[in-house]
């Protein structure tokens, strides 16, 4: 279990930066900007661009387990360590991608471009997961969300005091473990038995 997990959510939010810059790169068959944080025209220094902003951090209890959990690892010099751990907090990132371009239509075909990456990449894993707060093994599904509305929308970019302009979004789904542990457990190995008369 990594020691770094605090750092889950930024560094989720750069994989996702990463594999939606090298996916559009792939379909455009060139480099765009991605830009992370709030999407305000002043960050967009090179158009056209992509904006990445996490807008909403939600937490999913109606899938958390209550009880404690057994966890047993491999330890590098090969050793078994079991204990009991505190359940994870489920987290649901939510993610707002927006194009940036000096025309319509342009715009229309990052975005469209953007969707087509995030299609293709519908789990973050591996080498896409640059960090320490990574388990080896973790998986981040992405998926899009479909239930943003035109009120939501109108309301989020007059907050940031743009315009309206098109965007979609995703949640990325991820778990922050709890530091709270048992000691290690010590199974039973050897077991003599003795009778005496």
């Amino acid at each position: 279990m990594t020691v770094a997990q605090h750092r889950i959510v930024r560094q989720t939010s750069e994989a996702l930066a990463t594999a939606l810059e090298d996916g559009v790169r792939a379909i455009l068959d060139r480099t765009i900007q991605v830009v992370t944080g709030p999407p305000v025209r002043e960050k967009f220094t090179r158009l056209p661009a992509l904006g990445v902003y996490l807008y909403r951090v939600g937490v999913l209890s109606e899938r958390r387990e209550e009880l404690p959990m057994l966890v047993n690892r491999i330890e590098p010099d090969g050793r078994i360590v079991e204990y009991y751990q505190d359940p994870p907090l489920l987290l649901g990132l939510d993610y707002m991608v927006s194009a940036w371009a000096d025309d319509d239509a342009e715009q229309q075909e990052l975005l469209g471009a953007a969707i087509r990456a995030l299609a293709a990449t519908p789990v973050l894993e591996g080498v896409a997961l640059e960090g320490d707060a990574f388990d080896p093994q973790e998986r981040i599904p992405v998926r899009a969300i479909e239930d943003l509305s035109v009120e939501f929308l109108m309301s989020m970019w007059r907050g940031f005091g743009e315009h309206l302009r098109p965007a979609v979004a995703y949640r990325c789904r991820t778990a922050l473990h709890s530091p709270r542990r048992s000691p290690e457990m010590v199974r039973v190995s050897d077991r003599r038995i003795s009778f005496q008369s």
